[in-house]
């Protein structure tokens, strides 16, 4: 279960993101990009997870508590990125800049020995849905508060970081 919703927290900026810079062109592109790379990173990330669960053994778990409330923190501690460069790169890289988190999310979930393909498959189901949202909704949701959603994201991730290291 923890995997669903690491999963959903991981891919919330998608919907966040894509809808704050109302893209007009290479939205199928980008949609592709993001459920390719929310899909691989994980993966990679899991595998390097489980590499550093052989090295670091006995005190893998906690490093993997710390390393996913260090990642919440981060959410919780970085500032909005300028929008009118964002316009100028290329759709891959604009999925890449999006995605990036879910490997760093899913290397300590790999080095707490945690269901990979789930992660995986709902983290590429959740980042289709999202970025289908983002670009079919752009410039109609007002409820989406991008500081509001990131600091939950945030706490979520601290506090998941936090039990884990308990349980």
């Amino acid at each position: 279960m923890i995997e669903i919703i690491a999963a959903i927290v991981t891919t919330a900026d998608i919907l966040i993101v894509y809808t704050l810079l109302q893209l007009r062109r290479g939205r199928l592109m980008i949609m592709l990009w993001t459920t390719i790379l929310n899909v691989l990173l994980p993966l990679i990330g899991f595998y390097a997870g489980e590499w550093v669960m052989i090295f670091f053994t006995g005190w893998g778990h906690a490093l993997s508590s710390v390393l996913l409330s260090l990642i919440g923190l981060h959410i919780l501690l970085s500032d909005s990125e300028d929008l009118s460069v964002v316009n100028k790169i290329s759709p891959f890289f604009l999925a890449l800049i999006v995605s990036i988190d879910a490997f760093g999310v899913s290397v300590t979930f790999g080095m707490m020995q945690l269901n990979k393909w789930l992660f995986v498959l709902a983290s590429g189901f959740f980042s289709i849905i999202f970025s289908a949202i983002a670009f079919l909704y752009t410039g109609r949701l007002r409820v989406i508060n991008s500081t509001f959603i990131r600091r939950l994201a945030g706490i979520v991730f601290i506090c998941m970081g936090v039990l884990s290291l308990f349980f």
